[in-house]
C-alpha cells in the first residue's frame, strides 16, 4: 500500500515509517517538503544499514495525501485543523487514520513531608512535568477530525498508546495491543492488517469512533506513570 505519514518527521511518524518501510511505499509528509525529503533519505539509509530495502519519498502534506491509499495523521492536536484544510481538496477514497492525542504538559509541585495541601492541576504553582488529557469539545480528537473531513472519507483512530521511542528503535521487539476505533468495518480491517504487519502488535476492535476519547486519554496516563515511577516507555497489553 501507499501510506502517507503526515508528521512523518517526528518520533512517532519516524517509527511507523521504519516499521512499515520494507513492506509498503511510505510517503513522508511535512509542512516543509525539504524536511520531508531529508527524513525520507535518512529512513532509507537506516534500513539499508540493517540490510533491508525500504521505499520512502518525502513531500509536502498535501502531495503526500494525494498520492496515498492510507493517510496517517501523526501530528499535534493544535495542527489538526490546518492540516485537514490543506489535504481536503485532494481526498478521494483514502482511509484516514488518526493517532492524534490532545494533551498538555502542566506542572506539578510536590513538597516532601509537607502538611496536607491540594493544588489545582492547572495552577501555575505546579513545576514538575505532568501531562493532562484535554478532552476536545467534540468529544475526542478523532470525532473532531471526522467533522472536519469530507463526509465520504473513512476515518479510523488507533496506535495512540505505542511508545514512540520504542517504535522507532528497530532493535527492540514490541509487545503491545492496539485499540482500533471506527464506524466502517472495511477500513478498520485495513488498519488491523497494517497493525499485523508490525511484529508483536495485536490489533483489537475497540468499537465505534465515539470510543476514541477513552483510548486517547490513556496516552498521557501512560506517560505520567512511566515518568513518575522511573519506568521505561509504557504501553498497553490486555490480558
Amino acid at each position: 500500500m501507499k501510506i502517507a505519514i503526515l508528521g512523518g518527521t517526528g518520533h512517532i511518524g519516524k517509527g511507523f515509517a521504519l516499521r512499515w518501510g520494507s513492506l509498503h511505499d511510505i510517503i513522508i509528509g511535512s509542512r516543509n517538503a525539504e524536511r520531508a525529503s531529508s527524513a525520507a533519505k535518512e529512513y532509507r539509509c537506516m534500513l539499508e544499514d540493517l540490510g533491508k530495502k525500504g521505499s520512502f519519498e518525502g513531500v509536502d502534506n498535501k502531495t503526500a495525501a494525494q498520492m496515498a491509499d492510507v493517510v496517517l495523521l501523526a501530528i499535534k492536536y493544535r495542527h489538526v485543523s490546518s492540516v485537514i484544510e490543506t489535504i481536503t481538496p485532494v481526498l478521494k477514497d483514502q482511509i484516514v487514520v488518526s493517532v492524534v492525542v490532545p494533551m498538555e504538559k502542566d506542572s506539578c509541585y510536590i513538597i516532601p513531608d509537607a502538611k496536607h495541601m491540594e493544588i489545582d492541576v492547572r495552577d501555575s504553582a505546579y513545576n514538575a512535568e505532568y501531562f493532562c488529557y484535554t478532552q476536545p469539545v467534540g468529544g475526542s480528537a478523532a470525532e473532531e477530525i471526522a467533522q472536519l473531513l469530507p463526509p465520504h472519507i473513512r476515518l479510523v483512530s488507533g496506535f495512540h498508546n505505542v511508545p514512540a521511542k520504542h517504535l522507532e528503535d528497530l532493535s527492540l521487539a514490541l509487545d503491545y495491543d492496539i485499540a482500533v476505533c471506527g464506524n466502517d468495518m472495511a477500513s478498520k480491517e485495513v488498519v488491523c492488517k497494517l497493525t499485523d504487519d508490525i511484529p508483536n502488535l495485536r490489533p483489537l476492535d475497540a468499537g465505534p469512533l465515539q470510543a476514541s476519547s477513552m483510548i486517547e486519554s490513556l496516552t498521557p496516563l501512560l506517560i505520567n506513570i512511566a515518568a513518575r515511577n522511573k519506568m521505561d516507555d509504557v504501553g498497553v497489553k490486555f490480558i
